[in-house]
């Protein structure tokens, strides 16, 4: 007995003279590493792992090396993942009335740059997920979409008319192809290029980054309509694993990534630029819509809203309450 109380203790003092090892943040992204939302993640990575004295490691999975973001999605309280950053699109499929902030001319730079308003909104559509255990930290700006045709040199919008368009899917954004009388076909960004070259689809409603990276020369003519498309990347974490963690821990995430969203709606703006003039300078065209015809837009989207305010009455008034209080 004597001899077991003393190798009980051993055991005991071995495992409190261990070092702890660090708690993990497995962080997947389906987009390349050399892209600038997986620079955003190792920075992200490196705050926390700076304000947690090395106790929590991000681990960032670039080009699905682990998953793709849909995957990640559904692999968050499984234990595998803790985190993903997919485009806001992807939530919908959680709860519809996170496709508000998919609506046509909703979201601005002017509004997601003040910090209450994002602060709030991002609150209000946590709220929406938050019974399914999943938590929202952050709205990062993904893109201000546009369409990229491969024959249509597009002008108007009766350009549109009977054009197949990809898009990344979502009720919202295939509603918005439909009232431009356009076929909305909803297919992965891997085999977007090769369905236009082929003349399977006539374009892409798409970001600066999927036309330079992505598609290439193949769409040689972009239409733009200032603000008719700005997407969001949800930043969205396992909301009991996050419970679960030190007040410092979860400090260290949320100082990290409200400091980087701060900064990220604005450098990602520029970044944009620099891809659309790359694709410019290579031959293709960029025609952007006047405010005049920015009004037929306008249009087609106050239908839409109509119809996505009637089915979750509650949300689009929400979302003007917090704008009033912060602008």
């Amino acid at each position: 007995m004597i001899k077991l109380k003393h190798l009980l203790a051993a055991a005991v003092a071995s495992t409190l003279a261990a070092p702890l090892l660090a708690a993990e943040l497995v962080l997947p992204n389906e987009v390349a590493a050399s892209h600038w939302k997986t620079g955003y993640m190792n920075e992200f990575a490196s705050m926390v792992d700076k304000r947690t004295d090395g106790e929590l490691d991000v681990k960032v999975f670039p080009a699905s090396q682990l998953y793709n973001d849909q995957d990640a999605l559904a692999a968050l309280g499984t234990g595998a993942v803790q985190m993903v950053w997919p485009v806001s699109v992807r939530i919908e499929t959680i709860d519809p009335r996170l496709g508000a902030i998919n609506l046509p001319f909703t979201l601005t730079d002017t509004l997601m740059t003040n910090q209450c308003y994002a602060k709030g909104l991002t609150e209000l559509m946590s709220s929406y997920v938050e019974p399914r255990q999943l938590k929202i930290l952050g709205l990062l700006r993904a893109a201000d979409l546009f369409f990229i045709m491969s024959k249509r040199d597009v002008r108007q919008m009766a350009d549109f008319k009977g054009a197949k368009i990809r898009v990344i899917g979502g009720r919202v954004f295939l509603d918005t192809i439909r009232g431009l009388d356009a076929s909305p076909v909803s297919m992965p960004a891997s085999e977007m290029s090769t369905a236009l070259g082929q003349g399977a689809i006539d374009g892409v409603f798409t970001s600066a980054g999927g036309w330079a990276e992505m598609i290439g020369q193949t769409g040689k003519h972009a239409y733009h309509v200032p603000n008719f498309s700005l997407t969001t990347y949800a930043v969205v974490v396992d909301k009991t694993w996050f419970d679960a963690l030190s007040k410092t821990e979860q400090d260290a995430i949320t100082s990290s990534m409200d400091e980087i969203s701060s900064k990220q709606w604005k450098e990602v703006v520029v970044e944009d630029q620099k891809l659309i003039d790359k694709m410019v300078a290579g031959g293709a065209t960029f025609t952007e819509a006047t405010a005049e015809e920015a009004k037929g837009y306008e249009q087609v989207a106050e239908k839409n809203k109509k119809i996505f305010a009637n089915e979750h009455p509650d949300v689009l008034p929400a979302m003007d309450a917090i704008e009033k209080r912060c602008l």
